[in-house]
């Protein structure tokens, strides 16, 4: 199964965060998630090969230390970068696609591995939701041109009724580190919740994000389970 990993140029990247870190620290941040993603996607058992599409030169060089592709964005556009990535995985001899996106941290190898599980080997699509269930934090799809993505409001039923217009077979996986993917500080304060190893929590350690949190006094790390 080929991995695309979209991920977009650091120093845009979450925006959404300015109130609560500096420009360099989102840009640290959005570098950190995306390690921890491919460090996932790397030790999965299933996964044969990763492709990262951006015009990040830092996420060119996290791909080579993890082995994958590097594939330079066209546009700046999540759905063309992932239909791209897919492309390019098809002229590698794929017939199917793991979408992951590169700011969902606690992903683990053994979730990946059981969204793949799960979608089998037979054409349609196998999805993740976010914790709202409206966007696509995951996403199998095969063949991989199967529908057209639609990343955006209301991405997780957009891609489902795609799939179900085709007359294939839609699953959805609840899984709760793909689910959880870092916009908001409200996202900030849910990582910080969980406490296993990862770059990205080490960072916001390290920076001490819980201090500057609203009501920082009730954050606390939990063990994810």
């Amino acid at each position: 199964m080929w991995a695309v990993v979209p991920s977009k140029q650091f120093g845009v990247a979450k925006k959404r965060l300015a109130a609560l870190l500096s420009e360099a620290e989102r840009v640290a941040l959005a570098e950190v998630m995306l390690s921890d993603v491919l460090a996932a996607l790397h030790s999965s058992t299933e996964v044969s090969g990763i492709i990262v599409v951006s015009k990040e030169p830092a996420a060119q060089r996290l791909a080579e230390r993890y082995d994958a592709y590097f594939v330079p964005e066209a546009q700046n556009d999540l759905s063309l970068a992932v239909a791209q990535g897919g492309a390019f995985a098809a002229t590698l001899g794929g017939r199917a696609m793991l979408m992951v996106p590169g700011d969902v941290p606690l992903v683990s190898a053994m979730e990946i591995d059981q969204l793949i599980r799960l979608h089998g080997h037979g054409a349609g699509l196998t999805m993740v939701p976010d914790r709202d269930r409206t966007g696509t934090n995951g996403l199998v799809v095969s063949p991989i041109d199967l529908i057209a993505f639609s990343y955006g409001i209301d991405s997780f039923n957009i891609h489902a009724e795609a799939a179900r217009d085709t007359g294939s077979p839609v699953q959805i996986l609840e899984l709760d580190g793909l689910s959880l993917d870092i916009d908001t500080p409200e996202d900030v304060r849910a990582l910080m919740a969980y406490e296993q190893p990862s770059a990205t929590l080490d960072y916001l350690d390290e920076i001490n994000v819980v201090s500057r949190l609203p009501g920082r006094h009730n954050v606390g790390h939990a063990v994810a389970g």
